[in-house]
């Protein structure tokens, strides 16, 4: 009988362990709207202050590629974190495309000009495999 209870005392500790954090501290990025992907090049967003949201961009990462970006004003919108994830949902799969996703936030009124590129960064007269510019104004809101 003790050893049953231990049994399920252990199964309890481990499953609690895996539950997803509701910290009121961790950046919620499931929750995060609107997303977008690579199909933003050359487009104008209207966002409001303190908004977020997310663009997804393919990445070559097994060939050694990676995303560096440039923002013109980052007291208008920054990049508050980014995340890895296989495209295939398989980790293992060699020559795989990985998806890289960029969590940004908006902070307060003005224009800010972003630009992306997908490069080898040690191939510095190489130019880049893809760029994606677009533009993010916040309006001053009343």
């Amino acid at each position: 009988m003790k050893v049953n209870n231990l049994f399920v005392i252990i199964i309890f500790f481990l499953f609690a362990g895996c539950a997803k954090s509701t910290s009121p501290n961790e950046p919620k990025h499931d929750l995060i709207e609107p997303k977008y992907d690579s199909t933003i090049n050359g487009r104008f967003l209207t966002c409001s202050s303190n908004q977020r949201f997310s663009l997804e961009l393919d990445l070559n990462a097994d060939s050694g590629y990676q995303w560096d970006y440039s923002i013109s004003d980052t007291n208008i919108v920054r990049i508050d974190s980014t995340s890895y994830r296989p495209k295939s949902g398989n980790w293992n799969q060699v020559g795989g495309v990985t998806i890289e996703t960029f969590y940004f936030h908006t902070m307060r009124y003005g224009k800010s000009d972003i630009e992306m590129i997908e490069h080898q960064a040690w191939m510095p007269n190489v130019p880049p495999i893809d760029t994606i510019r677009f533009i993010v104004s916040v309006p001053i809101e009343l």
